[in-house]
């Protein structure tokens, strides 16, 4: 769907909750002590069968929110590299305000360091001030992959890995045409920043594994109850595995925050996708 397509009610909603959060996400960058919550990242892994990819190792990352570098950034920098991908993705939510710009290319740069990066664009993204081609020039300007309704094709032996990511579905920018078709060498992973792209997908669509964000977890929660809140898009989906239509869908609690500066109950998470030796889907 277009952006033109989009309800005006849907547009005018966005624009109102962008307009009452980015001061509040301005205030509370000027004081790093007052986050809670988000100095470590848990990890988590999802094991995958594929015959051409096995041994390969991917990092998924989410939700950045990425206005101010912070020591905690650097931590998982590290924690990346321990990890040893071969390909990282972050699926949208880069930053909030455009002063964030700097900052969220310097964490870009330091992962590209460790391996390729493909990304895509959330709803504050999109909303943030800063213009589509700045995101298209930062991706050039470090040599990483802006996936907005494309895909790209890593060749392996037997086989290739096809990388494919939608622009924001909770705004109605995704755009599913881009999907390849399914082959048997082939493995694709679909990007995209909300759970609401499995709205759109059907039978001919051939992802192996869907990774999304949006929902932060619920960023606020308490144990075995359901989140407090979760922002249009989620679908109802908080965190984990979720499996619809025969699709498999991981959602990423992600790294950042939004409207305060507090992750109680749902740490921040680093996704590492593992693929073994054996023919087949996740």
């Amino acid at each position: 769907m277009t952006t033109s397509s989009r309800p005006w009610h849907l547009r005018a909603r966005f624009h109102l909750a962008h307009s009452l959060i980015m001061p509040l996400q301005r205030l509370f960058n000027r004081f790093p002590h007052l986050e809670v919550g988000l100095s470590t990242a848990q990890i988590s892994t999802i094991r995958c069968r594929h015959r051409a990819l096995a041994g390969r190792r991917a990092i998924h990352l989410s939700d950045l929110h990425l206005d101010r570098y912070r020591p905690r950034h650097d931590d998982v920098v590290s924690s990346i590299a321990g990890l040893k991908p071969d390909w990282i993705f972050v699926t949208g939510d880069l930053l909030n305000v455009p002063e964030g710009l700097p900052h969220l290319s310097r964490f870009l740069a330091n992962l590209r360091s460790l391996a390729p990066v493909y990304f895509t664009l959330g709803n504050h993204d999109h909303y943030s001030g800063v213009p589509a081609h700045q995101f298209s020039e930062l991706a050039d300007r470090h040599e990483l992959q802006l996936l907005n309704n494309r895909a790209t094709f890593v060749p392996v032996d037997g086989g290739e890995l096809a990388i494919v990511g939608v622009d924001d579905p909770s705004t109605h920018r995704d755009d599913l045409r881009c999907l390849p078709s399914g082959r048997p060498d082939r493995f694709t992973i679909l990007l995209a920043h909300a759970a609401s792209v499995l709205e759109r997908l059907n039978g001919h669509h051939a992802p192996h594994l869907v990774l999304c964000g949006h929902s932060h977890g619920g960023q606020w929660r308490i144990p075995r109850l359901r989140p407090f809140w979760l922002p249009y898009g989620c679908n109802g989906v908080a965190e984990g595995h979720v499996k619809r239509n025969g699709h498999q869908l991981y959602v990423n609690r992600g790294l950042g925050w939004s409207i305060v500066p507090i992750r109680w109950g749902c740490p921040p998470e680093i996704v590492l996708i593992e693929w073994e030796d054996s023919n087949g889907a996740v």
